[in-house]
């Protein structure tokens, strides 16, 4: 070894941390750290290489980038420096294990820490003291987190806001003063609360009926100046909107015990606010968006409006395959052809390719005669035009069961939540996304079914009549016919569950959308009802709004298919 190397200068990494936001904004506390520590060295005739800032992180998290990388420099193959320097031990960590792991790597890289205010001999005395204090630190932290979780339960049990980020379209105020501090509750920010409703209204609906997804709901809002309270909406954000629980009056001021344990759902305590979006808008968008998601429905069918994609099933025998959408002739037709004879060649099944126009207005046509002609729309209503009081006495039944069937499908909703939450249950497990996907749909199905039935109930004006049931017939047979190919569909999905093709062209379809569907036309008072989401979909239920859900063939068509003429058919009843 030189006499240079002799009389270098002991070397040393600095370190600074606060453990919050607040602290990591104001400088104060790490300029005066960083001045201690420079002050330290220069005292002890230390050379300081480097100040690892940390600002925000708490000393019991393991996770810390800059602590992380000083450890891996310091303890390198090159020995940088010879000391690790910091304020007291709760600077370096308040966490027993990892103060016993962290200091047992530095030793036996031959790196020393020291500190400004506190000093440790060296030997067993000294790491026996050391342990105690990093044990005292590691307490500190635990009994304040104790203290702030029981203050949080505290205020959310009288009522005040926790703290945190506010949602979009509310501000806190404060609503009382204690002992010089403040006590706040939300209110309504109306101008951001008019954007909470569009986006809510665009996730239903859109601008022509066809919902909108939480990217293209960002886009448009980017494009027309909306902000996010200076920021970009992104897909992210606006999907954390559309289920936020404040917007229906009440949110979870404390999910924690005292011990930071996830409680049941039925020990959080919940805090009142004023509510944005209702109940049913809230389960429609929520099931919606459950239905459409990219691992239910490939987005292609999402977005595309040809007539029956995601409808039309390949009838052969031992295929079953959906049918895709083929083109010939440079673009010029259309046809629907078997999604495994298209990837795996036509010798994989023997199921014709069949003009898309043809195939599309012989649904159409069978959807308008079967469903929508006033001599059979009329019959497959009747319960709902039974006013009689025994009518009246089984409608109140089946009301009241409905509303508790409701309240049991939101309990279970919640229940896949939490364990989700508690980490028992993965939102990526297949199982679990087809579950949420169900309870979802099924909230949305009653959510309907108590609307038509409180509507049926209805002695008032708006009550539906035989008049209102032929003015919805004839609405939906006109858009059948005239509509564009977004409305036409909407109604096709409605009511069509499958469209086999094979030898014989074979239709099935619900009818128990027919109820939903007649009730919304009468609350809107003659305006044109949508057709969006499916009605009918819980076939796993006894009971679906008049009567259980009704799974019928709507029509067979013999199908003869020849390659200059294409589909034609006639009805086999």
């Amino acid at each position: 070894m030189s006499v240079h190397e002799l009389r270098r200068k002991p070397r040393a990494y600095a370190y600074v941390r606060v453990s919050t936001a607040e602290q990591a904004e104001n400088l104060t506390s790490r300029k005066q750290q960083a001045a201690d520590l420079a002050a330290y060295c220069a005292k002890n005739g230390f050379e300081l290489v480097d100040v690892f800032d940390e600002p925000g992180l708490s000393g019991s998290d393991w996770n810390r980038p800059q602590f992380n990388r000083m450890i891996d420099l310091a303890t390198g193959d090159d020995h940088p420096v010879d000391f690790i320097v910091a304020t007291d031990m709760a600077r370096i960590a308040r966490d027993v294990e990892f103060s016993i792991l962290m200091e047992g790597r530095l030793r036996r890289a031959g790196v020393t820490l020291r500190f400004v205010l506190q000093e440790f001999q060296p030997g067993h005395n000294g790491l026996l003291m050391k342990l105690v204090t990093s044990w005292q630190d590691q307490e500190y932290v635990i009994k304040a987190a104790f203290n702030t979780r029981r203050g949080l339960r505290g205020t959310a049990a009288e009522g005040f806001w926790p703290g945190g980020v506010v949602p979009l379209g509310y501000e806190s105020r404060t609503a009382e003063v204690r002992s010089k501090k403040e006590k706040k509750k939300l209110f309504v920010n109306e101008a951001e609360s008019e954007v909470v409703r569009l986006i809510f209204d665009l996730a239903e609906r859109g601008f022509d009926g066809s919902p909108m997804g939480a990217r293209a709901i960002a886009e448009h809002l980017n494009a027309n100046g909306y902000t996010l309270r200076g920021r970009k909406f992104h897909n992210s954000n606006v999907a954390d909107l559309l289920q936020r629980p404040h917007y229906l009056g009440r949110f979870p001021g404390s999910k924690v015990d005292e011990l930071g344990n996830l409680l049941p759902e039925d020990e959080w305590i919940w805090v009142d606010c004023p509510q944005l979006i209702s109940q049913e808008q809230f389960d429609r968008v929520a099931a919606l968006r459950a239905s459409r998601a990219p691992r239910v429905t490939p987005p292609h069918v999402v977005a595309g409006t040809t007539l029956l994609v995601g409808v039309a099933r390949c009838g052969m025998s031992g295929c079953g395959c959906g049918m895709t959408i083929r083109t010939g002739k440079s673009g010029q037709y259309k046809y629907y052809a078997c999604n495994s004879a298209v990837n795996r060649g036509a010798s994989s099944c023997g199921c014709p390719k069949v003009r898309a126009e043809k195939l599309d207005a012989l649904v159409t046509q069978a959807v308008a005669e079967e469903i929508f002609s006033e001599e059979r729309l009329r019959p497959l209503l009747q319960k709902m035009l039974d006013t009689s009081d025994e009518a009246r006495t089984r409608k109140l039944a089946d009301l009241q069961r409905s509303e508790e069937q409701l309240d049991e499908a939101r309990k279970r909703l919640s229940r896949i939540h939490d364990a989700i939450e508690l980490g028992t249950m993965s939102a990526r497990d297949a199982d679990v996304r087809e579950r949420l996907k169900n309870r979802r749909a099924e909230i949305d199905g009653l959510n309907a079914t108590v609307a038509s039935l409180r509507q049926q109930l209805d002695r008032g004006p708006t009550s539906i009549t035989p008049a209102a049931v032929t003015r919805f017939g004839e609405v939906v047979r006109q858009r059948l016919i005239e509509g564009d190919s977004k409305a036409r569909q909407k109604i096709v999905h409605a009511f069509v569950k499958t469209v086999r093709v094979g030898e014989r062209i074979k239709i099935e379809g619900e009818t128990d959308a027919l109820a939903q569907g007649v009730a919304a036309l009468a609350r809107a008072q003659g305006s044109v009802p949508s057709f969006d989401r499916k009605w009918c979909g819980r076939e796993d239920s006894n009971f679906h709004g008049l009567s259980p859900t009704t799974t019928s063939t709507l029509r067979v068509y013999q199908f003869r298919h020849d390659r200059t003429r294409g589909l034609s058919g006639q009805p086999k009843r």
